[in-house]
């Protein structure tokens, strides 16, 4: 087996109330020197939460930015 197809992709998402915020959260965090690059775009995004045959909106429905980042990992 090939080391690229033992790999998978890990993702995480820093929410935030400005695009500013979530960069500076991802560069306090160190997340460049765990291997996280930015996975796509960074904008406003409104939350739903699923489960038990109903929705919630954990943040109150408030509109956030959402940065998603993503590294290879063994995997």
């Amino acid at each position: 087996m090939s080391p690229a197809s033992s790999e998978r992709e890990e993702y995480l998402t820093i929410i935030a109330p400005s695009a500013g915020e979530a960069m500076a959260q991802f560069k306090a965090r160190g997340l460049d020197a765990l291997g996280y690059t930015i996975a796509g775009k960074i904008g406003r995004h409104e939350f739903s939460l699923v489960g038990d045959d109903s929705s919630t909106a954990p943040l109150n429905g408030a509109g956030l930015i959402a940065a998603t980042f993503s590294r290879k990992v063994a995997g």
